[in-house]
């Protein structure tokens, strides 16, 4: 489990939890999209552009890709951006949101950071100094 300081995308802004504690997530190549608490998931579709669909997910014009925002995780002070078209899955004329809602209740993480992170960012489990470390994939 990691902490970030918080998740930014054109007018959202997510901060570290009313108690000061920060913001908990998993990194996990078995999640396709990522996850964070569907209220948090709802205001930053929201703001990119997205609307709801029935099944819970997001979808977006695909028209709106070039000019969708990026969508910002801040981790230990530092900046791992996804460039909004990044943030996309586009499939059969249709492009989906690549962010879902899901409430996991205590202890378990708020987000899950999947292969949509991923895919930008390398990463490497340290499991003997238990850290985890990103790099920008090319």
């Amino acid at each position: 489990e990691i902490g970030m300081d918080g998740v930014s995308a054109g007018s959202y802004h997510a901060d570290p939890n009313a108690d000061g504690s920060p913001i908990t997530a998993i990194v996990d190549s078995g999640t396709s999209l990522i996850t964070g608490p569907r209220k948090e998931i709802s205001a930053l579709a929201s703001s990119v552009g997205a609307k709801s669909t029935i099944t819970g997910q997001f979808t977006i014009d695909c028209v709106k890709l070039d000019v969708m925002p990026d969508i910002v995780f801040l981790i230990n002070g530092q900046e791992y951006v996804i460039p909004g078209k990044d943030a996309v899955i586009q499939a059969q004329g249709t492009c989906l949101f690549a962010f879902m809602g899901m409430d996991f209740p205590k202890p378990g993480p708020q987000w899950i950071l999947g292969d949509v992170f991923m895919r930008k960012y390398y990463t490497v489990f340290n499991y003997a100094d238990e850290t985890i470390g990103f790099a920008l994939s090319v």
